[in-house]
């Protein structure tokens, strides 16, 4: 699929529940043109304004390209309840917030896992056409048939803690952020309609929380290489715990909410 600027997706596509597949297909949709508001998105995340895009904001600016892959006909999988598991950002450069930019997004395949499968949505978004950011959003979906197999986890790095925050995360966040995302998953949005999927109340993007999470770190613009698991949910309203600090190949990072484990990851200079 090719567009002049990424489509408006209809809610109700996004709640279409399609069978059950036993494999995606390779389906993919670009732009040539991709924007989006970054000083609602900054105001939304408690990032500072700057001259630049933060590091996870690209994402959003795929966001209609995304959902044009998720929602076509060939796409095997509903999109209510789904899963962000991990995330893998390259940014080649610090992005300019004038720069014009294009952008296009694909998903191919799955992997099986003991509830259901992961997928990889790929994105990317280039300037004058060369590639500057590239991000892998793993996503779980128990529309897949699982295996039963328990599998270990990725080990959280370990780090002596330099830098900590607490967060107080009021109940409407996860609706506030989907206004400026389009993320209208409802997982993120009511308790009840949280409670649907399993959840006890509503809980917060997983990519507003990553983005939290890098401009508490405070990096200077330019290229970076981050990957994050989400480990468990953060829910809302709770107050939640960051804390961040140099390991042998970067700066590690994590989020604790509940006494628990929430997200963790490491990011490093590309």
């Amino acid at each position: 699929m090719e567009f002049e600027t990424p489509p408006t997706i209809p809610l109700w596509r996004t709640a279409v529940k399609r069978g059950k597949g036993t494999q995606i297909p390779r389906i993919e949709a670009s732009a040539r043109r991709v924007s989006g508001d970054a000083d609602a998105y900054a105001q939304v995340c408690g990032l500072p304004r700057t001259d630049v895009l933060p590091a996870c904001f690209p994402d959003l600016l795929c966001r209609g390209l995304q959902l044009s892959v998720l929602t076509d006909p060939a796409f095997p999988i509903g999109l209510m309840g789904i899963v962000h598991a991990r995330q893998r950002i390259e940014q080649r450069r610090a992005i300019r917030r004038d720069e014009p930019l294009s952008g296009r997004s694909w998903v191919e395949g799955h992997v099986v896992t003991r509830h259901g499968g992961e997928f990889d949505l790929h994105s990317e978004v280039c300037s004058g056409g060369e590639p500057v950011w590239h991000g892998v959003t793993t996503i779980s979906s128990r529309d897949l048939p699982g295996d039963g197999v328990k599998r270990d986890r990725p080990e959280p790095p370990t780090f002596v803690p330099g830098r900590s925050a607490a967060w107080s995360l009021p109940a409407d966040l996860g609706r506030r952020y989907a206004k400026v995302s389009g993320d209208v998953n409802p997982i993120h949005q009511y308790a009840w309609t949280a409670k649907l999927f399993g959840f006890k109340r509503a809980i917060i993007h997983g990519w507003w929380t990553l983005s939290r999470c890098l401009a508490e770190m405070d990096l200077a613009p330019g290229g970076l290489d981050v990957q994050a698991s989400f480990v468990a949910p953060v829910m809302l309203p709770s107050t939640a715990w960051f804390a961040s600090g140099p390991i042998a190949a970067g700066q590690a990072f994590e989020v604790r909410a509940v006494g628990k484990l929430a997200l963790h990851g490491v990011v490093r200079r590309a």
